[in-house]
């Protein structure tokens, strides 16, 4: 409830369904009913893992999950490029604090799209 609230604050970008999905479907299942989250990344046979500390993902494998998810048939389904600039330029920080979590880098491969983020609590 707290982040659809805080969803509707932030400057909605024509087109974001996929950073929609990710917000409220994957970080938000993964701070509040991990083990159905679990489920349904078994389900895609995608590389994120939960892991002891968070959610460990790389851009291009979250962007393929949401879109397998969200199941678009509309051919102007949200871009990469688009999708990763709402990770960047959306305040997905502050919706995320607000829940208490952010993402981090996990391991720093010098290429946005190779680095590994990770999911976790703020306590973490």
């Amino acid at each position: 409830m707290l982040l659809r609230g805080l969803l509707k604050f932030k400057h909605k970008v024509p087109n974001q369904r996929v950073y929609d999905h990710v917000l409220e479907s994957v970080f938000r299942a993964y701070l509040l009913q991990p083990l159905a989250l679990g489920v349904r990344l078994g389900q895609a046979a995608t590389n994120i893992q939960m892991t002891s500390v968070g959610l460990e993902f790389n851009l291009p494998a979250l962007y393929e999950f949401a879109i397998f998810e969200v199941l678009d048939p509309d051919p102007d389904t949200q871009s990469y490029a688009s999708f990763r600039r709402c990770l960047y330029g959306q305040q997905t920080q502050v919706i995320l604090y607000a829940l208490g979590a952010e993402v981090v880098i996990a391991q720093n491969h010098k290429n946005v799209n190779m680095s590994i983020y990770r999911l976790q609590t703020l306590a973490s």
